[in-house]
């Protein structure tokens, strides 16, 4: 199932949630549907909001809204519905087939291993095919997060054979620009990972990976990021404004993973 978001709702501002509401598009070719589900997350609960059948599917797509007042009564949160209160979702399918297999879904290999049933290649696939969530948020009032940021730890692995094991590197400076109330783009989205594995092919300095942010109820979000070798950047993380700094997670589409810790100059 592929979920495409309603470029005209894909998230609800404080200040007109009477009147926004949250939309996309489910889009699904399959004639063996035993259910599709959109589960909602926020914070640690997870919340199952929309159940399809196949015949919602009859034309190959079925619309989905929700608004603020759907959001408080989910969560039973009074404040997402009046805008005294934002926060950030994550919207997300869950595909159950006749014969009874389940996407996405855990394979269980043994009583301690598993495996998701959706690669990470399609989880990071730059054309959007596969779409395993969709974020969005009530927006807080904006915050400025801009500036001259050093790089404290940037920690992770690559799956390419140049590089094995975890590497850790520091001291960078990474340039947060805002270019708009809530989206800040950064010059150096790997933190200097990027340039430290793989200058053999051709990343020659660490502004060669940048990306973009979004800030919302101190969350930040990679969003709308490629990645040099064709897949995208994707995850989030914390602004503490108290301590100046931001800490996000990310991974692209050949599995490779690091965690970013970045102090304000």
């Amino acid at each position: 199932m592929r979920l495409v978001p309603d470029p005209e709702h894909k998230q609800i501002n404080y200040q007109t949630v009477a009147t926004d509401f949250f939309a996309f598009d489910a889009y699904s070719e399959n004639k063996d549907l035993s259910s599709g589900e959109i589960l909602l997350k926020y914070q640690d609960q997870l919340k199952v909001v929309q159940t399809w059948s196949q015949s919602d599917f009859a034309n190959g797509q079925a619309r989905f809204e929700f608004t603020a007042q759907d959001y408080a009564d989910a969560f039973g949160v009074p404040g997402f519905a009046d805008g005294s209160r934002g926060g950030n979702f994550t919207f997300s399918p869950r595909v159950t087939l006749n014969d009874g297999r389940v996407y996405p879904d855990y394979v269980h290999i043994s009583a301690q291993d598993s495996f998701l049933n959706i690669g990470t290649g399609p989880q990071g696939a730059a054309n959007g095919a596969f779409t395993l969530k969709l974020n969005t948020s009530i927006t807080c009032a904006p915050v400025d997060i801009s500036g001259t940021y050093i790089v404290v730890s940037a920690k992770g692995t690559s799956t390419d054979d140049c590089c094995p094991g975890e590497t850790e590197v520091s001291g960078n400076t990474v340039t947060v620009t805002r270019t708009n109330e809530t989206t800040f783009d950064v010059s150096d989205l790997s933190g200097g990972l990027y340039f430290k594995w793989y200058e053999v092919y051709g990343i020659t300095s660490p502004d060669d990976s940048p990306g973009t942010l979004s800030y919302n109820c101190s969350e930040v979000l990679i969003v709308d990021s490629p990645e040099p070798f064709g897949t995208i950047f994707q995850g989030g993380g914390t602004y503490d404004a108290g301590a100046g700094t931001i800490t996000y997670s990310w991974f692209n589409g050949y599995a490779d993973e690091g965690t970013v810790i970045l102090q304000l100059q």
